[in-house]
């Protein structure tokens, strides 16, 4: 039987609630965060709480997160996980943001986007940022990420698609080798400059 691979969250992760929607982990949140240079000024808007792990993420060095959700039973898990990490720079709406947004105002540093038809919602984040603000998008699918990047060429100064993978190694007095398994891909980062 295989073992489970350890995400090795970290403490303000391990905390959380899981359920219902996939997780962004850490591997992926840190090229994120790492691409776009977020920090302690930053405004983001979330499209697509899920279960608010990349809230959390992103919340926890941000200024302050507006995040759309449109399902009430990931909305209420997020809420919950927001809460367990004690912070308190996080709006929820209960929204499906391919409706439309009230923030189209080119106020926000990130807009990330975690939901299956991430290309529609170009042209809402490229509104929705300030100059030399970011898009970035968790696409699970080559498809979505193929789409959502010739999108963002048409909108965006820069554009390119990543993926993170992680080999963990075995240590032992007498051998230091890769492990047999590791967390290979979990999705596309698509990111875009404004």
């Amino acid at each position: 039987m295989m073992k489970k691979p350890d995400f090795h969250f970290p403490t303000l992760l391990r905390k959380l609630g899981r359920g219902g929607p996939a997780v962004t982990l850490p591997k992926d949140a840190g090229l994120i965060i790492g691409y776009t240079g977020i920090g302690k000024e930053s405004r983001v808007l979330e499209l697509g709480s899920g279960s608010g792990f990349m809230t959390v993420q992103l919340a926890n060095i941000a200024k302050e997160v507006v995040t759309y959700e449109k399902r009430d039973e990931f909305l209420k898990i997020a809420q919950e996980n927001v809460k367990k990490a004690g912070l308190e720079n996080v709006v929820f709406k209960h929204q499906d943001v391919l409706r439309g947004i009230n923030e189209e105002d080119g106020t926000y540093d990130l807009v990330f986007v975690d939901i299956a038809e991430a290309d529609a919602m170009a042209e809402t984040a490229s509104k929705a940022l300030k100059k030399g603000g970011y898009l970035a998008a968790h696409c699970l699918h080559s498809e979505q990420a193929k789409l959502l990047h010739l999108v963002s060429l048409k909108l965006f100064s820069e554009v390119f698609t990543i993926e993170g993978m992680v080999r963990e190694y075995e240590v032992r007095d007498f051998g230091f080798r890769p492990a047999h398994f590791g967390l290979m891909h979990t999705a596309y980062l698509v990111i875009a400059r404004k």
